[in-house]
């Protein structure tokens, strides 16, 4: 226990004495000053000592905490903590392998009396460690603001320390797997960029293919119950045929987007996922820190303005609004286990991987 706690000290120096740990830590607590610096009123918001006059954004419809709170979600963790941050901590983090594993730095690890596999895991946590100081920093800051200039105390925004730091780590498993085997911290940054490209387009490829087969499945059960009307009542064969021919159209639509929807999801399942672990976080907030609050009915439907219609073209022109519900629905009934368990599985894979690569190879 003695030589992981100096070797998670050593790390952890090293990463301090680095400029983009202070800045990043800089760049968190700016955010939280402009946040700081926004009020709302009857009126509008303010910035400092000035202020601009909004329709819908004021304390009539929004009341002072359910601003804050909105700030930090969607902006703090939407914006900042899942993508700026992120990615200036891969940046800061992506050496910690390819360092330790270069010619010199190893010949000294290895000679402490360490296994190699605790040795990997420590350098490992170093990262996350790096990236739980930030976060928390962030989220506290947060918390206080909240309470302080919204008068509500939220200890449920805390929750975002560990999920984000979760979300980082999915990323963190495959820039050490490519560190370890190219030994450079470009190429091991680079990859995971690209990876991390590769499954955000995997997650729009699933939820635009769901959306496209709910309403093709909205649309089916409303043809098939045209046509059963039509026959019900004995309409004609100039009636009747047309209708059949709509629902084979509309059956076929639906199979190809339900087939494609499946090889989606299919590859969800085996890969992390990093925007679910996020929507874990938000769905958390809007139960439990009084977020899912509206615009009164009749302001909402001014905005937003009449959706009869889907971008899909279907034949019974569902309402995308619809379409859109029913998504969220399926979305919100996945499990924990399916969200982050098998992230954490595909990341347990990955760590396997390094331990037995850095335990076997003659360095």
């Amino acid at each position: 226990m003695t030589q992981t706690l100096a070797l998670l000290h050593a790390a952890y120096r090293e990463l301090n004495a680095r400029k983009l740990f202070w800045v990043t830590m800089a760049l968190s607590l700016l955010i939280v000053a402009v946040f700081a610096a926004l009020g709302i009123n009857e009126n509008g918001i303010t910035i400092l000592w000035w202020e601009f006059d909004l329709e819908f954004v004021n304390t009539r419809f929004f009341p002072r905490e359910v601003f804050y709170k909105v700030l930090f979600t969607t902006f703090g963790i939407g914006f900042w903590l899942t993508w700026l941050a992120s990615i200036l901590a891969l940046i800061s983090t992506s050496s910690i392998v390819p360092d330790m594993v270069s010619g010199g730095s190893i010949d000294i690890l290895l000679s402490k009396p360490i296994g190699r596999t605790r040795l990997f895991l420590t350098r490992y946590f170093t990262g996350l460690i790096f990236v739980t100081v930030q976060v928390s920093v962030f989220t506290v800051a947060s918390f206080l603001l909240i309470g302080i200039r919204g008068g509500a105390w939220e200890p449920w925004f805390l929750i975002a320390i560990p999920l984000v730091v979760v979300f980082f780590s999915y990323l963190y498993g495959v820039c050490a797997l490519v560190g370890l085997l190219t030994r450079s911290t470009i190429v091991s940054l680079l990859v995971t960029m690209l990876f991390w490209l590769f499954i955000f387009g995997v997650h729009s490829g699933e939820e635009i293919t769901q959306s496209g087969s709910i309403a093709y499945e909205l649309d089916l059960k409303q043809v098939q119950a045209d046509l059963a009307e039509a026959v019900e009542y004995g309409d004609p064969i100039e009636v009747t045929e047309p209708l059949q021919e709509v629902v084979d159209s509309v059956q076929a639509s639906y199979d190809t987007w339900a087939m494609t929807h499946a090889w989606f999801y299919g590859a969800k399942c085996i890969l992390p996922k990093t925007s679910e672990t996020i929507g874990v976080l938000d769905r958390t907030l809007r139960k439990n820190a009084g977020l899912e609050v509206g615009l009164p009915e009749e302001t909402e439907g001014r905005r937003r303005g009449p959706r009869s219609g889907n971008m899909f073209g279907t034949t019974s022109r569902v309402p995308q609004r619809e379409i859109d519900r029913i998504q969220s629905e399926r979305k919100d009934s996945r499990s924990l286990t399916w969200i982050i368990g098998t992230s954490l599985l595909f990341e347990a894979v990955l760590l396997g991987i390094c331990c037995w690569l850095f335990s076997r190879r003659d360095f």
